[in-house]
């Protein structure tokens, strides 16, 4: 593990850039490293110190990954591999890819998201905080994939070393961020025209021309039960969340909703 350098005199949290819709995604992201008393998931306690580490390190954690989501959802952490680090990725995402959007999208920046600059924060496997480097803003540029460009590269990066832990399709982690980003877009369209971004970004063909694994994440269908939405927006690839013992709760754009009748969609409300 990477020894811990010491805090950013002027670290700044990521939530200062992003409008309110979003901004709770952002409230333990930074730039540079904040001290504990800027950023509570780093103070120490002796029942549960934090781990910081560089995300390039990621790989070496994964018992500890596994044992935070058993903890939370339950399960078995090898039996249940896949699924329970498919809501792990959700997380991180939550940081990682939240603070890669509103570079890209709202300060129009690149945002250096390299996995060796990048550090991550967990308290018993759980992503708590994540900090880029102070310098890690790029300036102001106006093409689509140098402003994007960090991001992919980052998703990538993470769901490479995440499906070396267990035998998960990347197409179910790259649907996790994906789905996540279209909400952003989503959130953020009253108040910014991210059209032509949301266009590149989930367009058929990456930057290298091969097929983009974020292409449209996120589909508009006819569910069976009439108690849904017409059309309904799902996503085109499961997190495999009811693979875990008593999960039955699905997600709000679960594509398996599209399936149900009003019934089950009854006993999923009830559950909420």
């Amino acid at each position: 593990m990477a020894a811990a350098t010491g805090h950013d005199a002027h670290a700044q949290c990521f939530a200062g850039y992003a409008p309110e819709s979003i901004a709770h995604y952002l409230e333990h992201v930074w730039l540079g490293k904040p001290d504990a008393s800027g950023e509570p998931a780093l103070a120490e306690d002796d029942a549960n110190k934090p781990t910081i580490i560089p995300v390039a390190e990621l790989a070496n954690h994964r018992t500890g990954l596994l044992d935070a989501m058993v903890t939370l959802y339950g399960g078995e952490r090898e039996t249940h591999a896949r699924a329970l680090l498919s809501q792990w990725s959700k997380y991180y995402f939550g940081f990682a890819a939240t603070a890669g959007f509103v570079a890209a999208a709202l300060m129009r920046r690149a945002l250096d998201m390299s996995p060796q600059r990048t550090h991550i924060v967990l308290r018993g496997g759980l992503p708590v905080a994540l900090y880029f480097a102070h310098d890690a803003l790029q300036p102001v540029a106006t093409g689509s994939a140098s402003r994007y460009a960090p991001l992919v590269d980052h998703l990538n990066s993470v769901i490479e070393t995440l499906c070396a832990m267990t035998q998960i399709a990347p197409r179910v982690l790259w649907s996790n961020a994906g789905n996540l980003l279209d909400y952003l877009f989503e959130q953020c369209a009253p108040q910014f025209n991210l059209t032509e971004d949301a266009a590149w970004l989930f367009g058929p063909l990456a930057a290298d021309g091969e097929a983009n694994p974020l292409r449209m994440p996120v589909r508009q269908a006819t569910p069976l039960a009439t108690s849904l939405p017409n059309p309904f927006s799902a996503r085109r690839v499961c997190c495999v969340r009811y693979e875990i013992p008593g999960e039955t709760q699905l997600c709000g754009r679960c594509p398996l909703l599209l399936t149900m009748s009003d019934a089950e969609i009854a006993l999923q409300d009830a559950s909420h």
